[in-house]
């Protein structure tokens, strides 16, 4: 059902987000890192088969597509066997690299032909010019260039890029001097970075051993824990001191209610206040995996605090974060930044410990490493990686029977078997999500995860009443969980108040801003103004759900009644044939199984207008 094919078409109603507004002829630039990736020996594999290279190519490049959007990133083409990506950090741009050869290796061993496919992958950092949807100059040509210089299987990097990923990610670069590439003017630095090279760097689960047994302590059950420490106060002002204190208490307080990572008390973080700490020495004493460091400084009336997350057995940062603010309330003001470095941080802690969990052998695998494989599987939005992640979470289960977060990202798999179609039976797939949501809540009805399943499958179920009911004692548990306002913002839309979900969705995405799962929050906050009469502001943000993922039927539904509801037939007509495509077979009984009657007409009345039959 998905696959992103050989030629991709610019939808031509995408919305234009250029930098540079100012006038009809100026050109949009911006400085980010660019991917290139390219299939090795594409056309030899294509003359031998066909077929079965042009259904390689397209499940391998979902599987790098689902990887891009975990870091951060963003597909930009992907055309023939070339997929291009762009991301705002080089940092994330890299980790993905290594992230896409690591798995994408994997593949191969897993599902063996005569003939593997291999990639070269070329990063860049440079200035781009910005076209719609699409980027060209410079800074993508050198990425394309030096992609060439590449190992099979391996990675070259730009020295713009070299310049601001050194020392920052544990990997080990071969410079190859200035390189003269076609049709760039100027010699470029070039390094290249192996397969083997990558797979030779110290791993989270090497540095545990170096790190000492604490990682794996009694009452953490192989879950790697975290260690928030004291903020220092970096104002002149001794009196803020209580400031710096709050916030720390409260990061403590917010991520131990997401109950995803042991998060150490604070009896036990704040003996390092006020000391230079080294955070392998914090990692052996206290038994922990990452630490939380950071500082506050007030002048005037602003505040500035800046966070970072730090793997404290390697000494690498992970995530790091400048917020800056008016101080007028206090307490209200060190709300909202707790708020929202826990948003931002819940991310980019998941990512990491999925990343570790990836690395390790599966005979080597607990539950928790499961569940993490499984919610990986989850993320790349595929029906065979939906089927494995129920696998990974099945065995998880039967090492810990009584595991209510294996249960409820199982519930959640059988969400998106119903909401996607990749099941033969919705109807099975709504009982089983159900039955499983209902089985973690049982197990434990104050872990939010379980909280946040059962309201989803309750909402797609039409149990309305219940769903908000549990969504909202979810928030109530962790109030920076941006999944648990998603759910219930997706909640109170069906059930008839679009005006109340907005602002739930909203928070979702403040709270997480780059989460894998943006285009659903982006897709859900168009449905509720859809239902709330506003169809151009549907338009718009189904417009930015589709620049983060092309491939989802539910938006161009969305689209298609949207344009039909505002009399723009070819526009209408262009993503009704998407739906069509995406969707054979689209009928009635695809709204009417998780929407209720009012709404399935109003859909049906734009979907009219946008020239579907029945």
């Amino acid at each position: 059902m998905r696959g992103w094919g050989h030629h991709k078409r610019r939808r031509e109603y995408a919305i234009s987000e250029k930098l540079s507004p100012e006038g009809p002829n100026r050109v949009a630039r911006r400085l980010a890192a660019v991917l290139s990736a390219d299939a090795v020996g594409y056309t030899r594999l294509m003359a031998e088969d066909e077929v079965a290279t042009a259904k390689l190519i397209a499940s391998h490049r979902e599987a790098m597509a689902g990887l891009i959007r975990q870091h951060a990133g963003r597909v930009v083409d992907a055309v023939g066997d070339n997929l291009l990506a762009e991301f705002g950090s080089v940092v994330d741009a890299v980790a993905c690299a290594v992230e896409i050869q690591r798995v994408l290796q994997e593949r191969n061993v897993e599902h063996p032909t005569e003939a593997p496919m291999l990639f070269r992958i070329g990063i860049n950092l440079g200035d781009l010019i910005v076209d719609a949807d699409r980027l060209a100059g410079d800074g993508v040509n050198v990425a394309a260039r030096i992609e060439a210089l590449a190992e099979p299987g391996g990675i070259a990097i730009s020295g713009t890029a070299f310049d601001q990923v050194e020392g920052k990610l544990p990997l080990e670069f071969l410079d190859l001097g200035e390189q003269k590439l076609k049709n760039v003017p100027k010699p470029v630095r070039v390094y290249r970075l192996s397969v083997a090279s990558a797979e030779s760097a110290p791993s989270t689960d090497d540095n545990a051993a170096v790190a000492g047994k604490g990682l794996t302590i009694p009452g953490f059950a192989g879950r790697h824990a975290v260690a928030v420490l004291p903020f220092d106060n970096m104002s002149r002002d001794p009196e803020q001191e209580y400031f710096a204190d709050g916030i720390t208490e409260d990061l403590i307080t917010s991520l131990s209610a997401s109950r995803f990572f042991p998060v150490i008390a604070r009896n036990s973080t704040f003996v390092y206040k006020g000391k230079a700490v080294d955070v392998k020495q914090v990692s052996r004493e206290l038994g922990v995996h990452y630490v939380v460091e950071g500082s506050v400084r007030k002048a005037g009336n602003r505040v500035r605090i800046n966070a970072q997350l730090i793997d404290a057995t390697t000494g690498h940062h992970i995530w790091a974060e400048r917020y800056d603010r008016e101080l007028s309330d206090i307490f209200a003001l060190q709300d909202e930044i707790v708020e929202t470095i826990v948003g931002s941080m819940g991310p980019a802690l998941s990512k990491a410990d999925i990343r570790r969990s990836m690395r390790r052998a599966p005979e080597n695998l607990d539950a928790w490493d499961l569940v993490r494989r499984g919610m990986w599987h989850l993320s790349l939005y595929t029906k065979e990686d939906a089927a494995k992640a129920q696998s990974w979470l099945h065995r998880a289960i039967e090492l810990h029977p009584d595991y209510s977060t294996a249960f409820s990202f199982l519930a959640i798999t059988h969400i998106f078997e119903m909401v996607y179609r990749w099941s033969e039976s919705p109807e099975q797939s709504a009982a089983d999500a159900l039955q499983a949501a209902e089985k973690g809540f049982a197990l434990d009805e104050n872990d939010p995860s379980a909280l946040t399943a059962l309201g989803f499958a309750c909402s797609l179920t039409g149990r309305y009443e219940r769903a908000i009911s549990v969504l909202v004692t979810a928030i109530h548990l962790n109030p920076s969980s941006a999944l648990a306002h998603w759910a219930l913002g997706s909640a109170l839309t069906p059930a008839g108040q679009p005006d109340e979900a907005i602002p739930m969705i909203e928070k979702a995405i403040r709270l997480s801003p780059y989460d894998n799962w943006m285009h659903e929050f982006l897709f859900n906050l168009g449905a509720a103004h859809f239902l709330a009469g506003r169809y151009d502001e549907a338009v718009i943000w189904g417009n930015r759900s589709v620049q983060l993922r092309p491939d989802q039927p539910g938006v161009y539904r969305l689209l298609a009644a949207s344009l039909g509801h505002l009399d723009r037939p070819e526009e209408a007509r262009v993503a009704l044939n998407e739906l069509l495509r995406l969707l054979p077979g689209f009928s009635i009984a695809h709204l009417s199984f998780f929407l209720p009657p009012a709404i399935v007409e109003l859909y049906l009345d734009g979907l009219r207008r946008a020239g579907w039959k029945e």
